[in-house]
């Protein structure tokens, strides 16, 4: 701008330049009247800038704004201006005084700007320049391909551009916030100035068939976004991970008889990429049962735990074929997706036994302090033929150590006799009775509540616990004579024998 200062007559006028190059500074003394003008230097308009975009950084040139003397300004400030020409706040590397013609702006938001600089120096301001030309930031964004995946696990290749430099990015799955993180590289990581990168991310097995959203998330804010189909095309056959036969009393698995009835169980997992489900199970039970190849098992009623494997498909009753030999038999499983992919699993088993199993042997043996006498510790072991179905002894009971009663009961003129019952002592379960072979183990009748009862192979020990009473010591030696329960049977179900068993090794006095 220009100023006229008019001043007294009979004075000394002093124009000095200093406080900088370009800035004019007056100073006036003496006395006296008369006219006389000056005219002061004005500060520089600014030129207009241009700019160019690398990545989500701006840097932003301009021409050095002069004043008449060719003196350039030493400073300037940059304005971003957006389509309504609204001043946006500036980056701290293009903020305050820029002593230089170019700044370089990071982490510009994506849009369309222009920008302006203002020439100063010391407390002058210039004029601002005209605005650059628009100069447009990109949003960021994510490439990759393929867009249709038919198989699972997939790696799909890409890239990431108009990212924040130094940014680093995780991959997520339909919800840039909670879904499941995906796998997958940067090649150049933290994003470099260019604000792009090479990269991949797998989509991994199991992931629904249909549309999804894959994200890529920079950790300073930046998010892009790819849409992805998966084409439900399995083409796995299901796994079958176990199979199982059971008779249809439940108990031991694995064990069934001529003309008993059973189920045939399975585990059978749809692992295709991705799934489409399984349609079909079947058996082949033939050697079990006569021409059965593709006996249906569906989920119906379950799942059900076996010997502690769980399994979700289940046959109806199937009865064995009779006559039928003994031995190990064979059989297999089908399972259908639904897009007809098959895997039949064999390598399963089942014995099938018909022997009637009797009565080994009883034995009993002295663990508390007196020989003859019944005492806690002391125990008696009832030998079969065969392993027992512990579940047929006692409900649920699996062979492990559980709580029962024992009874030892006065004979009143004939020999005394042991027998074995529930913990509540109200229902005495199926191993028969024991003839003690003498009469003066007791002289009434006598419980051992807390008893203990254990399976070990075709052997099941009694422990007893505390006698209700007093209690006699044996006199003399004698022979024990067992007589089974034939409501006891076998894992294949095979009832014991009715036939008595005497004790092995002649008489002797028993605990």
């Amino acid at each position: 701008m220009t100023r006229r200062v008019r001043l007294g007559v009979a004075f000394a006028l002093t124009v000095l330049v200093a406080a900088g190059p370009g800035v004019a500074v007056a100073s006036w003394a003496g006395g006296g009247s008369g006219s006389a003008w000056t005219k002061a230097v004005s500060a520089p308009a600014g030129s207009a800038p241009s700019g160019s975009v690398t990545g989500r950084n701006v840097t932003v040139s301009w021409s050095a704004a002069r004043f008449p003397d060719n003196t350039a300004v030493n400073g300037y400030t940059v304005r971003r201006y957006n389509g309504g020409h609204v001043a946006q706040a500036v980056a701290a590397s293009c903020d305050g005084t820029i002593n230089a013609l170019t700044c370089t702006e990071a982490a510009v938001p994506p849009g369309m700007w222009t920008y302006a600089v203002t020439p100063k120096q010391a407390q002058w301001t210039g004029i601002e320049s005209a605005d650059s030309a628009g100069i447009t930031v990109g949003s960021p964004s994510l490439a990759l391909a393929p867009a249709t995946l038919t198989t699972l696990p997939t790696t799909l290749n890409g890239s990431v551009a108009d990212f924040i430099t130094g940014e680093t990015i995780t991959f997520r799955l339909d919800d840039p916030s909670t879904g499941t993180v995906l796998s997958g590289t940067v090649t150049s990581t933290p994003i470099p100035t260019s604000g792009g990168s090479a990269v991949t991310v797998t989509v991994p097995v199991l992931t629904a068939a249909g549309a999804h959203t894959i994200y890529a998330v920079g950790n300073q804010g930046s998010q892009a976004s790819k849409a992805i189909t998966i084409n439900p095309n399995d083409t796995v056959g299901p796994n079958v991970t176990a199979a199982l036969i059971q008779k249809t009393t439940g108990g031991s698995a694995g064990y069934v008889k001529q003309a008993g009835t059973f189920w045939a169980y399975a585990s059978v997992t749809d692992v295709g990429s991705p799934a489409v489900g399984v349609s079909t199970v079947t058996a082949d039970v033939s050697s079990l049962r006569t021409g059965t190849t593709a006996a249906a098992l569906t989920t119906t009623g379950g799942p059900w735990t076996v010997n502690g494997v769980t399994y979700d498909y289940r046959s109806a009753s199937i009865t064995a074929t009779t006559p039928l030999a003994e031995g190990s038999k064979a059989f297999s499983i089908t399972a259908t997706d639904a897009n007809a992919n098959a895997t039949t699993q064999n390598g399963f088993s089942a014995t099938l036994d018909n022997t009637v199993p009797t009565a080994s042997d009883i034995q009993t043996a002295n663990g508390g302090a007196t020989a003859g006498k019944a005492e806690a510790g002391d125990a008696a072991t009832f030998t079969f033929s065969e392993p027992m179905d512990p579940n047929r002894i006692l409900a649920t009971w699996t062979g492990a150590s559980t709580t029962v009663t024992v009874r030892l009961t006065n004979g009143g003129g004939g020999n005394d006799t042991l027998t074995i019952w529930n913990s509540a002592n109200t229902t005495q379960l199926p191993l028969g009775s024991v003839n003690l072979g003498r009469t003066d183990y007791v002289t009434a009748n006598r419980t051992f509540t807390t008893s203990s009862m254990v399976m070990s192979g075709s052997a099941i020990t009694i422990t007893l616990g505390t006698p209700s009473g007093a209690v006699g010591t044996a006199a003399g030696t004698g022979t024990m004579v067992w007589t089974p329960s034939t409501t006891a049977w076998d894992r294949a179900s095979n009832a014991i024998s009715a036939a008595t068993r005497n004790e092995t090794g002649g008489a002797d006095a028993e605990f």
